[in-house]
């Protein structure tokens, strides 16, 4: 097994069953409860999504938390917002077996701590440690099956914080389209719960889930837009696989994350964390309401760790993951299309200031080696930002520059109040980057 390849920055995820399989959840679980058992209680939840390999990996990380002395809590299926909630109200760590938006071939497992936000790198990295260097402890655990009664708190509370943030009641034609995945029984029974109509585009599909990759991007989801004008529906809301991410679509087009995130920072108000690719239209609006944005990196675990840190109302990211917090500090795709659901969307869409953002990424050979050099020479009086990569003013526009992830590129984001400057800022960056 080399860990290298599946432990990612912020989660775990592989080919299954070539690059991770029951063998390798098994030991992960060893992995993990040596890092539980010294810094937490020894009991933790256990969730899956949907995935028949999602299945047996639960089962074996389970056997390897069992036999390490943990007590685990199995909470069956479910999307990742309910491990992190259960994992709250228990006081304890949770594990979602899933490797969300990935293709269906995929899988993985994500860790949340007891306030219900996830692993930070550090903390992954322990486990890493762990699992490679085997480094276990012996113990007699059991298995307790969490009381019927939990989902259905859950999907009340969902509901309850839904209608406090936004309407009571639904009054729209609403299609959803869950790809099949952990919302498929949760998301369309809660909108008609609040009074909405809902066609459900997984009705009549013989296989769960449905959508490979399970990723609501708008080049995904032709079928969602076909039934929205066959139906003359007033709103679309698309999840991914576990849930985290979510997609609308509305007279005519999809709204963009960040428009989403804006919409949620009304009906919420109060201060808030988001990444610092996230528009600028997020802090004009906040700071004429009082309230604070506090910027991370970009990436879940440095958004919701900070959303802890502050007591923040809201957070998230322009890539589709939002959090109210008083729910739980974890990005709920649930949630966050309940509340868009029970809005007037056209009125949020008139108070967000207009921001053009123009958004591309450049090939390099050596990113690390690029971005010091962007450092060097970009005029420290324009520097805006270093928390990832280096945000700058470029003319009349500000453009972020930060390394990919996942692969040897850079990525560019250009904002400001005009497309043809957003544009003028892109290109300046770019020409920096290639001298």
């Amino acid at each position: 097994m080399e860990p290298e390849k599946v432990f990612k920055r912020y989660d775990i995820r592989g080919r299954y069953p070539d690059e991770l399989d029951e063998e390798f959840a098994e030991r992960l679980g060893k992995a993990l409860s040596r890092f539980v058992s010294e810094n937490f209680n020894k009991r933790i939840v256990v969730c899956r999504d949907n995935k028949q390999s999602s299945v047996k990996l639960k089962q074996s990380i389970i056997e390897g938390l069992t036999s390490s002395g943990l007590k685990v809590i199995d909470i069956g299926e479910g999307p990742t917002d309910y491990a992190a909630y259960l994992g709250k109200k228990h006081g304890c760590v949770s594990v979602q077996v899933t490797s969300s938006h990935m293709p269906l071939n995929f899988n993985g497992f994500k860790f949340m701590y007891p306030e219900g936000n996830g692993f930070t790198n550090d903390d992954l990295n322990q486990v890493k440690t762990n699992f490679r260097k085997k480094k276990f402890t012996q113990g007699e655990g059991e298995v307790e099956k969490v009381a019927s009664t939990s989902k259905r708190r859950y999907k009340d509370n969902l509901k309850m914080t839904a209608m406090r943030n936004s309407s009571a009641t639904v009054d729209k034609k609403v299609v959803v389209d869950t790809m099949g995945g952990a919302t498929r029984k949760i998301l369309p029974e809660l909108l008609e719960n609040l009074g909405a109509e809902v066609i459900d585009i997984s009705d009549g599909k013989d296989e769960m889930p449905y959508r490979d990759p399970p990723n609501p991007k708008p080049e995904l989801l032709d079928e969602l837009k076909q039934k929205i004008e066959e139906e003359d529906a007033d709103l679309g809301l698309a999840t991914d696989m576990d849930g985290d991410r979510v997609r609308a679509y509305f007279d005519g087009e999809f709204i963009t994350g960040d428009e989403v995130f804006c919409i949620i920072g009304q009906l919420v108000g109060g201060n808030s964390v988001a990444s610092v690719d996230t528009s600028n239209a997020l802090e004009d609006m906040m700071q004429e309401r009082g309230n604070k944005v506090y910027y991370t990196r970009v990436g879940d675990p440095f958004v919701m760790q900070k959303a802890v840190d502050e007591n923040v109302a809201f957070a998230g990211e322009p890539n589709g993951h939002y959090s109210v917090t008083e729910f739980v500090p974890y990005n709920s795709g649930t949630l966050s299309a309940l509340m868009l659901a029970g809005t007037d969307i056209q009125e949020k869409l008139d108070k967000i200031p207009f921001y053009s953002v123009q958004r591309d990424s450049l090939e390099v050979e050596n990113k690390e080696e690029v971005m010091d050099s962007i450092r060097n020479r970009v005029d420290q009086e324009d520097i805006i930002s270093q928390k990832d990569g280096v945000k700058a003013k470029f003319g009349y526009s500000h453009v972020l520059m930060r390394p990919s992830g996942s692969s040897q590129k850079i990525r560019l984001i250009s904002e400001a109040e005009d497309e043809d400057t957003a544009k003028a800022g892109l290109k300046e960056a770019k020409k920096l980057i290639r001298k």
